[in-house]
């Protein structure tokens, strides 16, 4: 060997050479610190190779919690596997390799129960043979009988192995001495020893079908869309319907069918990450607002936040579900004219908010010219509670005032040679329909050929009827 290789080597204790890796050469004298800074060498090596490749990569990727155990004021992990916030991976699925039960104290309030490790120190022994020295030890050492996997088999050999150091505790209870993350939060302890468990906590996540609170949120959605899309699509089947309300309807459905793919993929995919699932959320909130929200933009815009789960989706489900149950709402409804004899129509208005919140307008056309319909339907046409209109056309008493419109509503159909007339609302009159059967309409006078359509506009407003419309 060369004098280089023979040179001496300062001996490295901690900082940075823990991260360097071993230099072999030959005729070295090996030592268990040869191995053991090789594997943390390749821990470490490993770690920034695939810490890049995704964001928040730590989390539960399965968790099963003992309900029974929750009944006599433990909690216990009956197997769970993931990744520690410092990159150290976990698998059990034996109650033998799980961490002890944490016994939870009577006083305990509101408090986040973790699942903790001790943080690596290079002061510090890493593995403890069972004695309680090393309280912050990251594995402790048992022995376990190992087969020989060669063909020409030896036999099985008594083999010392460190199994991690896991362990349930408060919150409260760990300090920077502790990579540790939440496994669910405890409400209180009842006098019989019960744990009340926050039914809304969601714990740091790799998998979000891990936790049922996620996967109920994302059948939800999937079903809420479904339904919207069936809802649409049979909206825009029906006949006569036409305008912009129309083409909304289709980008709509465009919209919902989209998100519907993608909703259906993920429910059925394993391994969908938190931080994906928000993605892609947010997305479709945002493009709801377009159709959904008052000024078309986003009123919500949640950050994601990895160790509050709960508020992150909690925050952004909420604002979808508003603008789910937006899409329900027509912005136009057509109510049914149904003859009821001399010369009475009859609208039964089903939905009496329609009554508070929405415009009323009647589309008229005959076989006259439409100015004559403009000008004559107004005053001959006679509008009141069913109740009151035999009295109203009889005694030849005023009833709900109809106005000519320039134009028609862009919420509404349009059709050529029809007239539009909007209903005062302001009367004693109108007041009474919110306890009538329908609104009656009397037509006197000759209009050869008559056909008439009654609409409820929602959140009807003065500019919906624009002058100089050219449709």
């Amino acid at each position: 060997m060369n004098d280089r290789m023979n040179a001496p080597v300062a001996p490295v204790t901690g900082g940075a050479g823990q991260r360097d890796r071993v230099v072999w050469s030959e005729g070295m004298f090996l030592r268990p610190q040869h191995f053991q800074q090789l594997e943390r060498y390749f821990e470490r090596y490993v770690h920034l190779r695939c810490a890049p490749l995704q964001c928040y990569s730590w989390g539960f990727a399965s968790l099963r919690i003992d309900e029974e155990a929750l009944a006599h004021g433990k909690v216990m992990l009956r197997a769970a596997s993931g990744m520690l916030p410092d990159g150290t991976p976990f698998d059990f699925s034996h109650l033998d390799e799980a961490p002890e039960a944490l016994e939870v104290g009577a006083d305990v309030r509101d408090t986040t129960v973790v699942l903790a490790l001790p943080a690596p120190r290079s002061s510090s022994a890493q593995v403890t043979f069972g004695g309680g020295a090393a309280a912050l030890a990251r594995y402790v050492a048992h022995e376990a009988e190992i087969a020989d996997v060669n063909e020409v088999r030896l036999e099985p050999a008594l083999v010392q192995l460190g199994r991690l150091k896991l362990r349930l505790a408060l919150a409260t209870s760990v300090d920077d001495d502790w990579h540790a993350m939440g496994v669910l939060r405890v409400i209180e302890r009842r006098t019989d020893r019960q744990l009340v468990i926050d039914e809304t906590y969601i714990p740091p996540l790799l998998d979000a079908h891990a936790h049922p609170r996620l996967e109920g949120y994302m059948q939800e959605l999937d079903r809420l869309l479904a339904q919207r899309s069936e809802l649409l699509a049979g909206r825009l089947a029906q006949a006569g319907r036409g305008g912009v309300s129309e083409v909304a309807d289709f980008l709509l459905l465009q919209l919902v069918n989209r998100y519907l793919a993608v909703t259906s993929h993920t429910a059925q995919t394993p391994g969908v990450h938190p931080e994906q699932l928000f993605r892609d959320w947010l997305k479709l909130a945002c493009d709801f607002a377009t159709f959904t929200a008052a000024s078309r933009r986003p009123e919500v815009l949640p950050a994601y936040r990895h160790d509050d789960l709960r508020a992150t989706f909690g925050e952004l489900f909420a604002e979808l579900r508003r603008s789910l149950a937006t899409v329900l709402d027509q912005s136009a409804v057509q109510i049914a004219l149904t003859d009821a004899g001399n010369g009475v129509q009859v609208a039964v208005i089903a939905d009496t908010s329609l009554l508070r919140d929405a415009g009323f307008v009647l589309a008229v056309r005959a076989d006259v010219p439409a100015e004559s319909v403009r000008t004559r339907f107004p005053a001959q046409v006679k509008l009141g509670p069913v109740e009151r209109i035999r009295d109203l056309v009889q005694l030849q008493l005023p009833g709900i005032p109809v106005r000519a419109l320039p134009v028609a509503p862009h919420q509404i159909p349009y059709h050529a040679g029809h007239s539009y007339f909007e209903i005062d609302k302001g009367g004693d009159l109108w007041r009474q329909l919110e306890r009538s059967g329908g609104l009656a309409l009397h037509l006197a006078g000759e209009f050869p050929g008559l056909a008439m359509e009654f609409w409820a506009i929602r959140d009807m407003r003065a500019g919906d009827m624009r002058a100089g419309d050219t449709r």
